[in-house]
């Protein structure tokens, strides 16, 4: 039942490692929030614990793993069911400070073009920008001058920054956000359903941004990558974010093409399997990308 106007969502498998200091700061958070936990058949005794420890939680489990967008849609739908003002989506893996749901709400009442926002994204240490955060958000051209670092370097910090992309590991999203993009899209199990959400947030012409004053903490349950995981991303995670992008679609085709020839050329069967997966998966994908132009896609709208 709803409380509070944030929900804050979490997704959760085998996250024992990080439940005390994920949900213990929420208790510490200036701004009360509800939340909601779907956890997606975890065997660590994160279930157990949550329940007996952090009973403020509404628990939801899977018998089966959802994967991390499906399972976040059902807080998403949450959201517009009971009417709140806001979702806040919080990796397993991470942490707020007690202000910072206070500042990123703060920005999002006065920029309310903006359909998404991220604080700034820390090690746990709370002394380093997380590694992927400052690749993909200090280390790319922001659309409006000036540059985010020049700013920070010289004093004089915007509210807010506009950029591309931000890990949804702390995201807060609009209602109006919400019921205009909708939610994640089945077609991506894990890796590159943010990517894609983004996307389509831009496409209805809502901003994503960065709030330099807003601080949080991502302490990442995946550093180190096999490197048959770095292939599943180049080939198959990349390829269905980049012929689902309603900004700049591409043929699912090409990257079928494409596969096959780099497993040719080295003599790898990994590539050659996802080219294979995408041409099984084809049509789904396609279906998957028409449903992501409607309003409100992969949720169903608050008839109220």
């Amino acid at each position: 039942m709803k409380k509070h106007n944030l929900l804050v969502i979490i997704v959760a498998y085998n996250s024992m490692k990080w439940v005390e200091k994920c949900y213990g700061s929420l208790r510490t958070s200036s701004t009360p929030c509800d939340i909601i936990t779907i956890d997606n058949g975890s065997t660590d005794g994160t279930q157990e614990f949550i329940k007996t420890h952090f009973p403020e939680v509404q628990l939801i489990e899977n018998k089966q793993n959802l994967g991390f967008g499906r399972a976040n849609n059902i807080g998403l739908q949450k959201v517009l069911d009971e009417g709140y003002d806001y979702a806040y989506l919080l990796n397993q893996d991470a942490w707020i400070l007690p202000d910072t749901f206070e500042k990123l709400i703060e920005i999002s009442k006065k920029h309310p073009e903006y359909g998404i926002l991220s604080p700034m994204q820390l090690k746990a240490d709370l002394q380093h920008l997380d590694d992927k955060f400052a690749t993909h958000v200090i280390g790319e051209n922001h659309k409006n001058p000036p540059y985010f670092i020049d700013d920070c370097y010289f004093g004089r910090q915007e509210d807010v920054y506009e950029v591309s992309f931000v890990m949804a590991a702390h995201w807060l999203i609009t209602k109006k956000c919400i019921e205009t993009t909708g939610g994640f899209s089945p077609t991506f199990f894990m890796y590159g359903e943010d990517d894609n959400y983004l996307n389509r947030t831009n496409y209805w012409n809502l901003k994503i941004g960065i709030v330099p004053s807003s601080k949080a903490v991502h302490d990442r349950g995946d550093a180190n990558w096999s490197e048959e995981k770095n292939i599943f991303i180049k080939y198959y995670s990349m390829s269905l974010d980049l012929c689902s992008n309603p900004c700049s679609k591409k043929s699912i085709w090409t990257f079928i093409k494409c596969n096959i020839k780099a497993s040719i050329k080295t003599h790898n069967r990994l590539i050659w399997n996802y080219a294979i997966r995408l041409f099984k998966e084809r049509h789904q994908i396609e279906a998957n990308y028409r449903t992501s132009l409607q309003k409100c896609a992969f949720l169903t709208p608050n008839k109220k």
